[in-house]
């Protein structure tokens, strides 16, 4: 924004040195050059913005052909945008631009007879000289001043998006091993505590599911078959369903066998097809002993449509079923996690959320940047076809002033030359304050935008962090 005043400050000291001393209409006129070349002196030129009278640039004309255009004497303020756009639309003169030939330009001059009235005088000059601005007002009309930041938002957040559907399966381990205790808690009663602390954490609307296996039968021989096929789902709800989901907790004991390929399987029929994100956790203080094979069906699970990864919280392991649970979580895409006691798991499942909570505040910070930054460089863009137009109407200005300066050295005051000077002033400025006006409107639309968006990324940031924070406290 400093930049932007700067530039404009800069460019009103530019013109108003070029600008002094408005000429009378009817006796002022440029003094006369010893050569007559193409060139004027600066107190001839004036520091007062008339109402502009817009003058053809069209391609030089037949002898029917109209000498101006409709709008070339009306005043400034009461042409429309599109009447403006119109006129700088039009195609450049013959020695526009890098075509500008000084000798020629004073050639094309001698050839134009004594008695044109002042409009069409001022056409010929333009059809000589007038500037290209179309690539200008092409930009100004097509610039799109909408900020966008297409930044994903993490897969797990407390509300999802409704082009998130996310599911979480949590599969504990009910074997009859999980009766051993751990500093006087039984492993089921600190899995069911920290599952219990999970579920508290977990997105709102989720879908979660919460699924038992080897809770059937016993640890003997004859219950083994009995045992192996026991999987089933307790839970299966919204993620803000957790009173319904301690309530299906209460009712699990260790029982018998350890299926965790059968548990596994289940998931694929527990997961809605829609579901874009789905997440394992399973809880276990023992390897398969049903004879299935995890690690192939978490590899399934993660190559499904639905990728599921798949992760293994190894609770009180030995270092062989240590060793075994790890192939599962890699072919599953997922982690195993090795934990000793009641508090280690809790911190466990906790470091979801803490991850979850870390990934806000990355895509909160990620947000902003981006949006600070498309800001910045289409303000730059503006700023710069403003000022480049701007740039465009003073060379025009001060390369037809030279050459209305050879009509007069050539038919004195045979000319309305004091009208044919408004009129080219008046097309200085025109171009001038569009370029400044128009530039001006879209820098701050472009301002508006962005810190439309900016406050809308920061503020659901700070809602969904505020959120994670306030459970993770609790």
């Amino acid at each position: 924004m400093i930049r932007r005043y700067i530039f404009i400050f800069v460019t009103l000291i530019v013109f108003l040195a070029g600008c002094s001393h408005e000429p009378d209409k009817n006796t002022s006129k440029i003094q006369d050059s010893p050569d007559s070349s193409l060139s004027v002196e600066p107190e001839k030129n004036t520091s007062k913005v008339q109402t502009p009278a817009e003058s053809d640039q069209s391609e030089p004309r037949s002898e029917n052909q109209s000498p101006s255009d409709s709008n070339q004497n009306k005043p400034q303020a009461t042409l429309t945008d599109e009447e403006i756009e119109e006129i700088l639309m039009k195609p450049p003169g013959r020695f526009a631009g890098s075509n500008y030939d000084e000798q020629k330009v004073k050639a094309a001059l001698d050839q134009l007879p004594n008695d044109l009235t002042a409009d069409q005088y001022t056409e010929e000059l333009l059809l000589l000289l007038a500037e290209d601005y179309r690539s200008y007002i092409t930009t100004f009309k097509k610039y799109d001043t909408e900020v966008k930041v297409n930044n994903e938002r993490p897969d797990g957040n407390i509300t999802l998006p409704e082009s998130r559907k996310l599911h979480i399966s949590i599969l504990l381990d009910a074997s009859g091993s999980m009766k051993a205790q751990i500093n006087g808690k039984s492993k089921m009663d600190s899995a069911k505590e920290a599952i219990q602390i999970f579920a508290d954490k977990l997105p709102e609307n989720a879908e979660v599911s919460l699924r038992v296996y080897g809770h059937k039968g016993t640890g003997s021989q004859k219950d083994k078959q009995v045992s192996c096929n026991s999987t089933e789902e307790i839970f299966h709800g919204q993620g803000n369903q957790t009173d319904q989901m301690k309530t299906a907790l209460q009712s699990v004991k260790p029982a018998g066998w350890t299926p965790i390929a059968n548990a596994l399987k289940s998931v694929k029929q527990d997961i809605d097809p829609e579901t874009t994100d789905s997440v394992v956790y399973v809880v276990s203080d023992g390897i398969e002993t049903c004879g299935g094979n995890p690690v192939q069906i978490a590899k399934e699970l993660n190559q499904s449509k639905v990728k599921t990864v798949v992760n293994i919280i190894g609770f009180n392991v030995d270092n062989e079923g240590q060793k075994l649970l790890r192939q599962v979580a890699t072919s599953g895409g997922g982690e195993f996690t090795f934990v000793d006691n009641d508090e280690s798991l809790k911190n466990v499942l906790n470091k979801a959320y803490i991850k979850l909570l870390g990934e806000w505040k990355t895509w909160q910070m990620k947000g902003e940047g981006e949006a600070n930054t498309q800001v910045i460089q289409k303000q730059g863009d503006i700023n710069t076809t403003e000022m480049d137009m701007q740039i465009l109407a003073n060379k025009e200005y001060y390369q037809l002033l030279p050459a209305l300066q050879v009509l007069e050295n050539k038919y004195g005051n045979a000319i309305p030359h004091g009208e044919i000077w408004m009129q080219i002033t008046n097309r200085k400025n025109f171009a001038w304050n569009y370029a400044r006006d128009t530039g001006r409107r879209l820098y701050d639309e472009v301002t508006k935008n962005g810190k439309q968006v900016y406050d809308d990324i920061k503020n659901e940031g700070d809602k969904n962090i505020e959120d994670l924070e306030n459970k993770q406290n609790n």
